[in-house]
């Protein structure tokens, strides 16, 4: 089998819904690939206000899941690019985002897979 999310959150705010949880996750996918986009060029163009604004929405989507690394990443950038402090750093970070980006996305997509062929 392969490895999916735990959605505790989700379950905690919604019930063991495979429906809903469906729907979330098809909306990670979604948005998270353009966000993603988005908060690379800003941060390569040095636009920090607008790149913590980003960082701040895609963390939320990725806390929802539990995604931990991913969250906490984020949040450095976010908070970085808002205070704009030690932004040098930010680029590196994303960095760090961006190698756990794609496997992140797999799980995501396996984990809705899962929830799609238990809910028939």
């Amino acid at each position: 089998m392969s490895e999916i999310l735990q959605l505790t959150t989700l379950t905690d705010n919604f019930g063991a819904d495979p429906e809903t949880f469906v729907q979330i996750l098809n909306i990670f996918l979604e948005e998270v690939p353009v966000d993603y986009t988005l908060l690379q060029k800003q941060i390569n163009a040095g636009d920090f206000k607008n790149a913590g604004e980003t960082a701040h929405k895609v963390k939320s989507s990725y806390r929802l899941l539990d995604m931990e690394i991913e969250t906490l990443l984020l949040q450095e950038i976010e908070t970085r690019s808002k205070e704009e402090k030690e932004t040098q750093g930010i680029a590196q970070l994303f960095a760090q985002f961006d190698m756990n980006y794609g496997q992140g996305i797999l799980l995501v997509e396996q984990t809705r897979n899962h929830y799609m062929s238990n809910d028939k």
